[in-house]
């Protein structure tokens, strides 16, 4: 009997690929609870939660949260006006893989309401309206997350065709039925960022369908792994697509079977209509901290070349149904190949495999 324990050991650096322009919807969304929060500034570590304390009329509210926030970006973030409502949106380190983003409401006013409902809406997208029941005094910050829709791309989807974000409002449903318009401030470049990477994402998508096929596991050098195909079929592209690399993840690393070194992982000719790659997935890392912090998994990132030359990152993921059967497949390898970590250990248990 194999018993694999998952520890949690603090916030490893995410595993969410830091490229220009990944972004993917394949795996589920899930909307987690408000979260009230100071404003962010540069990536610290988890906080205890604030201690509640009586408001009074002229109090500011400054309450900490525990979900990281880790900007993206280099460029200056945009100032927020004093004594105004306005509307921020930014991303958590664990947003990105439940497929949403927060909307931080900053509440300048001395007002008080309740919240019923968050949308954010905007020409780029706009989100479902989502339920909440929660109370906004004055002086009080507050996240409340919401699902990334994808984007309604203009032009051709790039920054020079992209819809003004100074016509972008949060639409606050109020306690007593009404609505009120919050103005959006792209302090981070978040909500430009989610509109340029999905646009790219549909862009590569529409040329040429990647994807895994086959799935299952066979043995390979002593250890059970993951085997299959990395399928290409050719879309509205008529030029060569060139599969440069595609990287690894914390639990897989991810290899062609008759792909030489420095070559690239896949190639569809151009008036080819598909191929099909021989790849297999074997084990990654075993030890428990590592694969009790991991978020994303099964989101691979392939980049792409569309025949033009320029490289676009484009993450993989494979079908939902084929996640648990790789999961143990990888499990197993650790167990055979002896590089089980159990806690408390900082070597590997010895194997009993030759």
């Amino acid at each position: 009997m194999v018993v694999l324990l998952a520890v949690g050991c603090g916030a490893d650096p995410s595993d969410a690929p830091i490229a220009a322009s990944v972004r993917t919807s394949s795996e589920p969304t899930e909307t987690t609870e408000t979260t009230e929060t100071t404003e962010p500034t540069q990536p610290t570590q988890p906080t205890e939660p604030a201690q509640t304390a009586d408001i009074s009329e002229t109090s500011t509210i400054v309450v900490v949260s525990t979900t990281e926030f880790v900007p993206e970006t280099t460029e200056p973030k945009l100032p927020i006006p004093e004594g105004q409502l306005v509307a921020v949106p930014q991303q958590n380190r664990e947003d990105p893989a439940k497929g949403q983003f927060q909307v931080q409401v900053v509440n300048g006013t001395r007002e008080r309401f309740e919240v019923t409902s968050v949308q954010f809406v905007w020409a780029g997208y706009t989100t479902p309206v989502t339920p909440r029941d929660t109370t906004v005094v004055g002086g009080q910050t507050i996240d409340f997350p919401v699902g990334f829709p994808g984007a309604v791309c203009a032009g051709d989807g790039l920054i020079d065709t992209m819809p003004s974000l100074d016509d972008a409002v949060v639409l606050l449903g109020l306690g007593d039925g009404s609505a009120r318009e919050v103005p959006v401030i792209d302090r981070w470049h978040l909500a430009r960022r989610l509109y340029l990477e999905d646009c790219q994402r549909q862009h590569v998508a529409a040329s040429v369908t990647i994807e895994w096929a086959n799935l299952h596991p066979e043995d390979w050098e002593g250890r059970p792994v993951t085997a299959g195909v990395l399928r290409l079929t050719r879309g509205t592209s008529t030029d060569t697509i060139t599969i440069d690399t595609i990287s690894g993840t914390v639990p897989y690393s991810f290899e062609t079977v008759d792909t030489g070194d420095g070559e690239p992982v896949a190639v569809l000719p151009a008036g080819t209509a598909t191929i099909d790659v021989p790849i297999r997935f074997t084990e990654s890392r075993c030890d428990p901290h590592a694969l009790a912090e991991v978020k994303q998994p099964h989101k691979f990132i392939a980049q792409v070349d569309l025949g033009d030359g320029v490289l676009q990152p484009y993450i993989v993921v494979p079908d939902q149904a084929d996640w648990i059967p790789m999961r143990r497949t990888a499990d197993e390898a650790c167990v055979v190949t002896g590089q089980v970590v159990f806690v408390g250990e900082e070597t590997p248990t010895s194997s009993s495999a030759p």
